[in-house]
C-alpha cells in the first residue's frame, strides 16, 4: 500500500490559500463525497488512488452534479502574475470606500459562476470592473488579489496530514479545543521532554484532542512504549485517527486508567507489600510489555488545566534522570507546581517558560509582525527528576 496516496477511510486536509479544512474519506469505494470548500461543492472521491498534492477545480460534461471534480496539476498560476502589467498608483489618498468602486453585482458574480468561469476568470472580471483597482498601491494590489483567492482560486492542496498541520489547524480552528497548545510550543515539549525511538513514555493528555500523543507516537515511529493516561472513559484521540497511523506504529500506544495508577501509589505510599512490590506499579494493561512500574519512565508529559495534583502523583512513575514536561494553559497552577517541586528538591534544571511566538506577514514590498496573533501559547513546566 503506498502511503503517498490518497485512500478510503483515510483523513486528508484540504487547503485553498490560507483556508483549510479536515476531512474523512469514504470507507467504501465509488460514493461520491462532497465538501464544501469556501463557497464551492467539491466532490473529494474524485481524487481517490491519486498522490497528495495540487489539483484544479474543474466541471466534465460526464458529470451532472454540481460539486467540481479533482484534477491533479502542477501548472498552478496565481493571479498576481497573470495581471503583473497592470499600472498602480503611488498612494490611497484618492480612494474612498464607499462601496460603489466594483460594478459588478453579487448577481452577476452568482451567474458568471453558473456559467461555468473559472476563478481566475471571476477574479479577472472583478479587476476588470474595478473603478479603483489600477490608482491602488502595488501592495493594495497584492492584498485585494489574495482576498479574492481565497473566495475563487480554482486550485486547491490535499495534503497528507502530519503534526505540525494539523497543530495549526486545530489552533486555527478554536485554540481552546487544545489549550491554546500552538505548534512551536508543541515542539518545545517534545524536545524538552527527550522524546526519541526505544524510550518509554507516559502522557497525559487532558484537553488537547490527542494531539500530543499523536506527536510522541509520531516520533518514535513504532519504536518503544507510550502509556496514554486517562482519568476515566475514553481517552481522547482524534488527532491520532487524524494521523493515519499504520498498526505497526500504534502497537506502542498502551492506554492505562489513571484512577488504577491512584490506587496503586496509595497502597505503595501505605507500605502495604503483601498486595503491591515495593517500587512496582500493577500490571495495567495484560498485553504490555515491560508492565508500568515505579521508576520506569523515561520521559513524562503532563498536558492540562489543574496539573498540580496530577503531575506530583505521576512523576513517580518517572526514572532518575528522567525528564518531565508539564504543559498548562495558565501560570498560575505551573507557579505552584514549581514551588512544591523546588522545596523537595525534587529535580534539577527546573525551569518554567512561557511560550511566545510572533509571526510576520511577508510581502515584496513589506514585511511587519501579523496585526491579529495569538498573545500566548501558554506555559511550560520542566525539568530532570534526580533522587535525594
Amino acid at each position: 500500500m503506498d502511503v503517498n496516496l490518497i485512500l478510503n477511510d483515510h483523513f486528508v486536509l484540504v487547503q485553498r490559500k490560507s483556508q483549510m479544512s479536515l476531512h474523512q474519506l469514504p470507507k467504501k469505494e465509488g460514493k461520491q463525497w462532497t465538501i464544501k470548500v469556501g463557497r464551492d461543492l467539491v466532490d473529494l472521491s474524485t481524487a481517490l488512488g491519486k498522490a497528495h498534492g495540487t489539483f484544479k477545480l474543474s466541471r466534465s460534461e460526464e458529470n451532472k452534479s454540481k460539486a467540481f471534480s479533482l484534477v491533479p496539476s502542477n501548472d498552478v498560476v496565481e493571479m498576481k502574475e497573470k495581471l503583473k502589467d497592470l499600472n498602480s498608483g503611488e498612494n490611497n489618498k484618492e480612494i474612498w470606500d464607499d462601496g460603489k468602486s466594483q460594478q459588478l453585482k453579487k448577481e452577476d458574480i452568482e451567474e458568471l459562476r453558473g456559467q461555468g468561469l473559472t476563478g481566475s476568470e471571476i477574479v479577472t472580471q472583478l479587476v476588470e470592473n474595478s473603478k479603483t483597482f489600477q490608482i491602488k498601491t502595488e501592495f493594495s494590489q497584492e492584498k485585494y488579489l489574495n482576498k479574492k483567492e481565497e473566495k475563487y482560486s480554482e486550485w486547491v492542496e490535499i495534503l497528507k496530514p502530519n503534526i505540525r498541520h494539523l497543530a495549526k489547524y486545530f489552533h486555527s480552528q478554536d485554540p481552546m479545543q487544545i489549550l491554546n497548545l500552538r505548534p512551536d510550543t508543541l515542539a518545545m515539549i517534545m524536545s524538552l521532554a527527550n522524546i526519541k525511538s526505544n524510550g518509554k513514555f507516559g502522557v497525559f493528555d487532558g484537553g488537547c484532542q490527542g494531539l500530543v500523543t499523536a506527536a510522541i507516537l509520531d516520533r518514535i515511529q513504532g519504536f518503544g512504549t507510550v502509556w496514554n493516561l486517562c482519568l476515566k472513559g475514553i481517552s481522547q484521540k482524534r488527532v491520532i485517527q487524524a494521523m493515519n497511523f499504520s498498526p505497526e506504529q500504534l502497537k506502542p500506544l498502551k492506554n492505562a486508567n489513571l484512577q488504577k495508577v491512584k490506587e496503586s501509589l496509595k497502597k505503595e505510599e501505605n507500605g502495604d507489600g503483601d498486595e503491591v512490590p515495593a517500587a512496582k506499579m500493577i500490571k495495567l494493561d495484560e498485553d504490555a510489555p515491560p508492565p508500568l512500574e515505579f521508576g520506569s519512565l523515561d520521559g513524562l508529559v503532563v498536558v492540562c488545566r489543574r496539573p498540580n495534583a496530577i503531575a506530583k502523583e505521576l512523576v513517580k512513575l518517572l526514572a532518575p534522570s528522567g525528564n518531565f514536561v508539564i504543559f498548562c494553559p495558565y501560570s498560575e497552577p505551573l507557579c505552584e507546581t514549581y514551588t512544591d517541586f523546588r522545596e523537595c528538591n525534587f529535580a534539577v534544571n527546573l525551569k518554567l517558560t512561557e511560550a511566545w511566538f510572533r509571526l510576520h506577514q511577508v510581502l515584496p514590498l513589506r514585511t511587519h509582525p501579523e496585526v491579529n496573533m495569538s498573545g500566548s501559547g501558554g506555559y511550560i513546566l520542566s525539568g530532570i527528576k534526580v533522587v535525594s
